[in-house]
Parts: structure tokens; sequence; C-alpha cells
């Protein structure tokens, strides 16, 4: 999430959001084995008499668009890397649903709690012009404790892209960049 501080700042990141220049990177386990990538493109809109859930709708729904890669497979779960060309409520959720891949322990569309307590969705990347500088910005999170037992074997690189684990290699020896991390990165 982005937060502006001021008018000029809202009006330029909601532009950059228009214009979808803000680029935003996600982890997610879901159950089932699927393509290694993909992209889906369906509309997604509100459930009819629901103020919260969404569903696929090629009629009244407005356009949304997700690409996946495969990081890794686990048994009956898959490690996702997702980039989202649209934003919508629910939309990797709805989408990995649609395509018969819901996310685990998800209240609202898949509520299996057998492996996991909670949704296992990541933020892991925002990337956006600064509003006021110019300056390209990249915000990024370290993979949180369950997923990364899961996940283990998965590694860091296909996680980060080459320009930060450059920018990062003269601190942080590649020998000690773990799934376990307990670092936030930003530049």
């Amino acid at each position: 999430m982005i937060l502006a501080k001021n008018a000029l700042s809202a009006a330029v990141l909601s532009v950059q959001m228009r214009n979808r220049q803000i680029r935003r990177t996600y982890l997610a386990v879901v159950q089932g084995i699927t393509h290694k990538s993909g992209t889906i493109t369906a509309p997604i809109s509100r459930v009819t008499d629901s103020v919260i859930e969404r569903h696929v709708d090629f009629q009244n729904g407005e356009s949304a668009v997700t690409h996946y890669q495969c990081l890794e497979t686990k048994t009956t779960f898959l490690f996702l890397k997702i980039h989202l060309e649209t934003g919508r409520t629910h939309q990797i959720r709805v989408h990995m649903g649609y395509i018969g891949h819901p996310l685990p322990a998800d209240y609202l569309y898949n509520p299996v709690y057998d492996t996991f307590k909670r949704q296992p969705l990541h933020s892991l990347q925002l990337e956006f012009r600064h509003p006021i500088t110019g300056q390209e910005m990249c915000l990024m999170a370290p993979v949180p404790e369950d997923i990364s037992k899961v996940f283990e074997q998965c590694p860091i690189k296909a996680l980060y892209p080459v320009s930060f684990l450059q920018k990062t290699a003269a601190f942080l020896p590649e020998s000690q960049i773990s799934l376990s991390e307990k670092q936030l990165f930003l530049f």
C-alpha cells in the first residue's frame, strides 16, 4: 500500500496507478498443480447481494489480468510468484480459484485450514516512481516464516530481481540469503 502525504503526491500516484506504472509482485501458495506460468484474463465483479465477495463475471465485471509463475511444487501445493496488471479487490484469490487453484485458508473462498492458519499470500515487492523526485522506488518485504517453512528449497534468487541482488551483494553474501531472512529491503 502506498500512502501519499499531500494532494500533489496523491495525484501523481493516482496517474501512475491508472497508467499501470506501479508494479506489484506477490507470493502465494495455491492448491493443485498448474502450468509453470500463465496469464489469467478474466473480469471481476461483486457477487450480487454481497458487499465483500467477488467473482469472475464476463458480462458485468471490470477488466482484470494476473500473471503467475510457478517457483516450486510440493505435494499438492504450488508456490507462485504473481504480478498484477490490474488491481481489483480480491483479484489473486478470485483468479486462482477461477482456474481451479484456490489459496488454502481463505476464509471467504476456500476455508481449508489443515496446512495454513491464514491465507498464504504475501506482498513481496512494490515498484513505482517517487511522486516528487521521479526516482525509481523498490520496496521489498521478507517472506513470512509460515510460507518459507513449507518451501525451504526455493532459491531466494527466484524471488528478488537481479538489480536487487547486485545492490545487496556487498553487504549480504549469497550464502547468507535465505527465505527466512528477517530484513526489510528498501531502496
